[in-house]
């Protein structure tokens, strides 16, 4: 079994929510830097200083797009007492790591799951996502529920040091993605995409959350679903240049690592994927599919906890990838939109339970209903 993810709560304007989130994740922000400083010099060849140069490039271009996100960024800094540049870069591992990839990098990560309203048991939206990512990041993985002055109330779950990941708001929006590598990844300096996720999640609006994935300058191509708790969800494919729209079939939509869109794979973007991630969406949605109409959080679950193909199932074992060291799934993520919660599994689900997070102030709500009820 494995231990729940520390959950903190952080509110105030952009620099003190990230001061709290640095002071009080200051640990696991070490490691974070320490891991990803590792990575960078065995996986993309960057020294110290390069690292911290184009951190100082994405650094502007993050100032320029969203002077609070950045400012966020500043107070994780100054709370966990660690070098600006190197918040930043963590921000930037994607960027960091594959952008430069034409697409010759095989993308390793991650299955998602959407049942719509048509699709469930009771007729709302169901997200749910197993994040497989390098065994050594389980230990620097935190649950931040903010309360931010000025902008919507959020919960999500990140990599401590980093403002942006998967999440939901009080809107009801959440967004959750997959990796994605292609031919049109060439090192251009964009929006990061944990800054990408998070101004998503700053969102009041679905069509918003839409523009802000859609006209943002994008460095590296990723995989983004965005799904709104009134029965709309869709799947976007993304490159630095394009976006590929992709939508549920009879309420469902599975995706893993690989570019589903006809359009996407006939222009040929798509130039490296692994095997196993085209098995494990289709897996997915076979599970799945004869129960359409009658989904629960509890088969999507199941399904989170599957192991056929092991060691690369849904579930996925820790293994080595060659030349990128051992992978696993380091956390289990299911929004259940009518009842506005998350259920979080830390690393692999069929070894962990799920617990609930809400949005802040929710859990004094929820309890008073149980006492009216």
């Amino acid at each position: 079994m494995y231990k729940p993810f520390p959950v903190y709560s952080i509110e105030g304007d952009a620099r003190e929510c990230g001061m709290q989130h640095g002071a009080l994740a200051a640990e696991r922000v070490a490691k974070t830097i320490g891991f990803y400083l590792g990575v960078f010099g065995r996986h993309s060849k960057l020294s110290l200083e390069q690292v911290r140069e184009r951190a100082r490039a994405f650094a502007a271009q993050i100032e320029a797009i969203d002077a609070p996100v950045m400012a966020e960024i500043r107070g994780i800094a100054e709370g966990s007492r660690q070098q600006l540049e190197d918040i930043v870069a963590v921000n930037c591992r994607t960027e960091l790591m594959y952008g430069a990839s034409g697409g010759s990098r095989a993308a390793t990560e991650c299955t998602t799951i959407i049942a719509l309203p048509e699709a469930t048991q009771h007729r709302g939206v169901i997200v749910g996502k197993n994040w497989d990512w390098r065994s050594p990041a389980l230990d620097s993985v935190v649950l931040l529920r903010i309360r931010q002055k000025d902008k919507p109330a959020l919960s999500l779950i990140v990599e401590a040091g980093m403002v942006g990941r998967d999440g939901f708001n009080e809107h009801g929006i959440v967004v959750c993605g997959n990796m994605l590598t292609s031919s049109e990844d060439k090192g251009r300096v964009g929006v990061p995409i944990p800054i990408l996720r998070r101004r998503i999640l700053n969102s009041r609006h679905f069509y918003e959350a839409i523009d802000i994935l859609t006209r943002s300058p994008r460095g590296a191509s990723g995989n983004y679903v965005l799904a709104h708790r009134d029965g709309v969800a869709i799947d976007f494919e993304t490159t630095p240049d394009n976006v590929y729209p992709v939508y549920p079939e009879r309420g469902l939509l599975t995706h893993a690592n690989h570019f589903q869109s006809l359009a996407a794979q006939t222009q040929g973007v798509a130039k490296s994927y692994n095997g196993d991630s085209l098995y494990r969406d289709f897996r997915a949605r076979q599970l799945l599919e004869a129960k359409i109409g009658a989904i629960t959080v509890e088969d999507v679950k199941a399904v989170l906890r599957d192991e056929f193909g092991a060691p690369r199932a849904i579930c996925r074992a820790p293994h080595e990838y060659a030349g990128q060291g051992s992978s696993m799934t380091i956390a289990s993520t299911v929004f259940d939109l009518a009842n506005m919660v998350m259920h979080v599994a830390a690393g692999q689900p069929n070894r962990s339970e799920y617990h609930p997070v809400y949005l802040p102030g929710a859990e004094e709500r929820v309890a008073v209903r149980a006492v009216q009820s």
